[in-house]
């Protein structure tokens, strides 16, 4: 009798994993039992035993030489075999059977072929003791039947990916029995999809359901790459306990061709949930049903297709946490003014919730601010302040400051203990930090071991602590007096309407570190502008394509395009550390590793109208601040003349330090997120993680006890799933909070901020958001953003003026805005909500108003 090898999923049950592998036999049982799950076949596990039959000696051969402690050999011996598989031919039986069950699944109205999607299927994933879900490849989108079978193949040697060795390897499967299935199933173009828990893994509660949903296909939520909606649902009665309302940043949707596009969500959606209460009881009804079925807690992927609802995969929730409590918001109680300002400050400072692995590098620094005021009273620890619990659960819980008998020497301290000078820092950093750095940037970590690589982590937060203490000492203790000394002088002796802005005076002509950057970039971009073609490069080309490209293969063929390239290779050697959300290092990329981030300032930069003179501009306001500043000096006296004198030396020396320990904490965590991709990958290996990028949802502590064994490999992979749910519920309460006076702060016409740089503008509104946006700006735009940074600096050249959510006068955006002499209102709260794109609004940063026209 001829062998089978296609079988159409009512033909399967949970009974055939030996021959469909765990998703086939699930997919296969739910279509028995009559769910709503997208038509589809299993190719089974015989059709890859034939396959591979021919190539089982050399396979063998391959494995018995592998050095299971060497990743890179592991890498190498993987590919040896995914090529062997790849190159070997479908055999005639089974290409006869799959294009005819294709064509039979494509049916007369798609002639073409079906868009479908291509998964694999192991015999030893889905299963309720061990999670082997990610382990291989899927492919969406695949239509014709060359590609079908094209995919097929690639599903077949995924079973052979570095990843899934070690996988298996550590799980102590044995890899020859260990065999390969793949399905065959249907596209659903979803309007609305997500994940949905039949038990509350956030609290562990068995009586209530989760999901998560949002627009488009449900990718982006598995992935984590939005911010969904959430609801909480009883099982008694499908009555909904709570919903979250999440931003939905993107929906990814299907072109005509077949490809994913990911885009924005139009505002109107955004502002509405993406779920009606009829979806929702329909939903949840469904996920009653499987988790009855099963007769187990089950995690399901779901969409809603034309108004119907599909069930796209089910499995087994391995691991619950129990009794951790819900809130529904990120602090509780009333706040003083003290304690509010405080957790504005937060906000400001940290503008998306901290990951776990970001949330150790807060704590840290946050601990060393609280550490350097410590004479003012007795103050909680960071993590007190802001805490995390084990399923990724962030609260703010600001203190109520107690002065202690100590408050009355603060003033003695601080004569006493303002004794450090520059060179205290610069030998720090020259001894200490830069060999280090340096020496991790040049090295090659594929071949250092996990232990070495771990004490290189922890030297990088041993090294960011002393630089925070330093940083802070230099803020808090050295710049205390001087500071205090310079405003009494300024209000005292000179009218208020020449009085300077303080931090003017400090920064004005001062090489910092900000500033020596903003310098060289002016220079690269006046090169770029003064070279007809490398500035046609960059206004002329498609930009998407344009940043896609090798910097080398953009200009290496211009003429001036080699210079260029020399000049941005010297940047960013030298100052390619400066990192977009520098305060939570390990969401935010450097210039250095993303050169293309550095590719968009340059752009922005040569949209400056006064690019070519701006150097001579910094330098004829140089001149004018020194010559204000002598004239002033000499019309001091005595005594006051010389505090005068001495503090302004000091004030401008300490934001010299202040500025560049920022930029040494940049540097040390560009080293460090080099280090954890390494070890992401290492974890992925070992089982701990599905993809290397799910280590920023582990703290440094838990890396560390991964790779010494004391974390159950498939009790992390689930406790991560569930930080991302939370992540994702802690972005919109963080968002809550930011916004959180989006009512009661604004009219239908207007907005009040805080004035930071003088002037009038007007002009459209270009709201953005991050360094992907900078794009978007126009000349003679109005810059709406929620914050800016150091990188954002060139942007203030082409725009008209500049509204920010957060910040104030001694604000990036104040001063930087007055250094370009553009109007700037800061500190607005809900700027970024309350205006539209494209709206033409008028910025008063006389008075910090903001008016729609």
């Amino acid at each position: 009798m001829k062998n089978r090898y296609i079988y159409w999923f009512d033909e399967l049950d949970k009974n055939a994993l030996a021959i469909v592998g765990g998703k086939g036999a699930n997919l296969g049982e739910l279509v028995k039992a009559d769910f709503p799950v997208p038509g589809g076949f299993c190719i089974n596990v015989e059709a890859y035993k034939k396959t591979v039959a021919g190539l089982e000696e050399k396979i063998h051969l391959v494995l018995d030489s592998v050095e299971w402690v060497k990743l890179d050999d592991v890498e190498e011996k993987a590919g040896q075999i995914r090529t062997m598989i790849l190159q070997s031919a479908v055999f005639d039986d089974l290409q006869v059977e799959i294009s005819k069950a294709y064509l039979s699944l494509s049916g007369e109205i798609q002639p073409e072929g079906a868009l479908v999607a291509v998964r694999s299927s192991a015999t030893a994933e889905d299963l309720p003791d061990a999670s082997f879900a990610g382990q291989q490849d899927s492919y969406l989108n695949v239509r014709g039947e060359k590609n079908v079978l094209d995919h097929v193949k690639r599903c077949w040697a995924s079973l052979w990916t570095a990843r899934a060795m070690a996988y298996r390897q550590k799980q102590g499967f044995d890899h020859k029995t260990v065999f390969l299935s793949v399905v065959i199933q249907l596209m659903v173009d979803s309007e609305v999809a997500g994940v949905a828990f039949s038990v509350n893994p956030l609290n562990g509660k068995l009586e209530q359901i989760l999901i998560s949903s949002s627009y488009g296909l449900g990718e982006t939520i598995v992935a984590g790459t939005v911010t969904p909606d959430s609801f909480v649902l009883t099982k008694k009665d499908l009555s909904l306990v709570e919903r979250t309302l999440g931003l939905k940043e993107k929906q990814l949707i299907r072109e005509p061709g077949g490809n994913n596009q990911l885009i924005d969500v139009p505002k109107a959606l955004k502002e509405r949930f993406s779920l009606s209460a009829e979806q929702l009881k329909e939903l949840g009804k469904l996920v009653c049903r499987v988790e009855e079925h099963y007769n187990t807690p089950m995690d399901i992927e779901w969409a809603f297709f034309q108004g119907k609802l599909y069930l796209l995969q089910a499995r087994p929730v391995t691991t619950l946490k129990q009794d951790i409590s819900i809130k529904d918001s990120l602090v509780s109680g009333k706040l003083s003014r003290l304690q509010q300002f405080m957790i504005d400050d937060i906000l400001e400072h940290y503008p998306e919730a901290p990951t776990p692995l970001d949330y150790s590098v807060v704590t840290m620094s946050y601990q060393s601010l609280l550490d350097s005021v410590a004479d003012l009273g007795n103050v909680s620890q960071a993590t007190e302040i802001m805490t995390l619990s084990e399923d990724g659960d962030l609260r703010l819980n600001p203190p109520k400051i107690r002065p202690s008998v100590r408050t009355l020497s603060i003033p003695f301290k601080l004569f006493r203990k303002n004794a450090l000078t520059t060179d205290h820092w610069h030998n720090t950093y020259g001894k200490n930090i830069k060999p280090f750095v340096d020496g991790v940037i040049a090295e090659d970590l594929a071949g250092v071991n996990e232990s070495l690589m771990l004490e290189q982590f922890r030297e990088i937060f041993g090294l960011a602590r002393k630089v925070c203490d330093l940083r802070f000492y230099y803020i808090f203790k050295a710049n205390l007096i001087p500071m205090t000394a310079l405003s009494l002088i300024l209000k005292l002796f000179t009218p208020k309407s020449q009085r300077p802005v303080l931090t003017d005076l400090i920064m004005t002509g001062l090489d910092y570190k900000t500033a020596v950057i903003d310098r060289e970039i002016n220079r690269l971009a006046v090169f770029a502008y003064q070279h007809p073609e490398v500035r046609t490069a960059f206004i002329e080309e498609d930009r998407d394509v344009f940043f896609g490209k090798p910097m080398k293969e953009v200009f290496s063929r211009l003429t001036g395009g080699n210079e260029f390239l020399l000049g941005v290779d010297r940047f960013l050697k030298e100052y390619g550390f400066r990192t977009e959300k520098m305060y939570q290092p390990f969401s935010g990329t450097s210039w250095l590793e993303d050169p293309a981030r550095f590719l968009v300032i340059i752009n922005a930069a040569l949209q400056d109208t006064c690019l070519e003179k701006r150097e001579g501009i910094e330098i004829e306001r140089k001149n004018k601040h020194e010559q204000w500043v002598n004239s002033f000096s000499a019309s001091l006296k005595g005594p006051i003349r010389r505090i005068f004198e001495r503090s302004y030396l000091k004030a401008r020396e300490n934001h010299i330090i202040r500025e560049d320990t920022l930029f040494t904490l940049e540097s040390l965590f560009t080293v460090g997120r080099k280090i954890t991709d390494e070890l992401g990958k290492r974890l992925v290996l070992r089982g701990y993680l599905n993809g290397a990028e799910d280590i920023v949802f582990l703290t440094v502590e838990e890396i560390t006890e991964a790779f010494l064994g004391r974390i159950n490999r498939n009790s992390c992979i689930q406790m991560i799933k569930v930080r991302k749910i939370r992540n994702a519920v802690n972005q919109t309460l963080w968002k809550k909070a930011l916004y959180r006076n989006l009512d009661s702060n604004v009219n239908s016409e207007s907005l009040k901020g805080l004035a930071g740089s003088p002037g009038m503008a007007k002009g459209p509104v270009r709201i953005i958001t991050g360094v992907s946006d900078f794009g978007k700006l126009k000349k003679g735009d109005i810059l709406v953003c929620p914050y800016t940074d150091p990188t954002w600096t060139p942007l203030f050249g082409m725009v008209a003026a500049v509204v920010a959510d957060t910040g104030g006068p001694l604000s990036h955006a104040a001063i930087v805005a007055r250094e370009y002499g553009i109007p700037a209102v800061l500190g607005t709260k809900v700027g970024t909500k309350f205006f539209q794109e494209g709206e033409v609004i008028l910025v008063n940063g006389e008075d910090g108003s903001v008016h729609r026209i």
